[in-house]
């Protein structure tokens, strides 16, 4: 929920606007909280926990939650979302790095930007050169400043089923550099493997996405819509 520009609720935007009402909480409501997580199993990667919690009306409840096992504490992500600007001199074109990749969750190859893990002491420019490098085989100049910061404030991923979180990183590619041309070498872990697709961003992502036979990731597509509705907008 969103909370209105009148609002004095710590963390709230006054770029948002309620659509009902002036708070997300009546006045006899409760902030909600977690009073415990209890863990119910585990693998070598993964926890299932229970939360217990009170709701905003002070009714304790339960929630089911996946957890990593290698996950950290505090406000740091667990990994790097990437997306890679391939640039040319002397073009104005703009291409990206995909990766098809078979997910065993969903039973059938997947496309999503470069990613991977955050690790230990490891800053989320650090991880996501370093990811780019070992699944694509490209190798980052810098991550770029666009409209904003190059590193995204740490996001959820799918907080209705797990608290992973994530840093998303604009990383700028010179495909001028010896390094980056013909076909470079991944650095991929044993029984991964990564198929490396490049496609215009302006032109052809979108149509790449729905004319494709794999499961596009949601950021993903949501990047691609967002970028194909704010190209229609700047030409009106």
């Amino acid at each position: 929920s969103m909370q209105s520009k009148s609002s004095s609720v710590p963390g709230a935007l006054p770029e948002f606007s309620n659509l009902h009402g002036t708070s997300t909480r009546s006045v006899a409501s409760v902030a909600p909280r977690n009073n415990s997580i209890n863990q119910v199993a585990t693998t070598r990667f993964l926890e299932l926990k229970t939360i217990d919690y009170t709701d905003q009306n002070g009714v304790e409840r339960k929630w089911d939650m996946a957890s990593r096992t290698t996950k950290g504490s505090g406000d740091i992500a667990d990994a790097v979302i990437i997306i890679p600007l391939l640039r040319t001199s002397g073009s104005n074109k703009t291409e990206t790095l995909l990766v098809e990749q078979y997910r065993p969750p969903v039973g059938r190859d997947t496309i999503e930007f470069p990613a991977g893990l955050i690790d230990k002491d490891e800053d989320p420019e650090t991880a996501a050169m370093r990811e780019l490098r070992e699944e694509t085989g490209f190798i980052g100049s810098k991550c770029t400043i666009l409209s904003g910061p190059s590193v995204s404030r740490v996001l959820c991923m799918s907080p209705g089923l797990c608290d992973e979180t994530v840093n998303c990183v604009v990383v700028e590619v010179d495909m001028d550099n010896p390094a980056n041309q013909g076909t470079p070498k991944t650095e991929l872990d044993e029984g991964e493997f990564c198929v490396v697709k490049k496609v215009e961003l302006k032109k052809g992502l979108k149509r790449a996405l729905d004319n494709g036979q794999t499961m596009p990731f949601a950021g993903l597509y949501m990047f691609a819509m967002g970028l194909e509705v704010g190209l229609r907008m700047r030409e009106k």
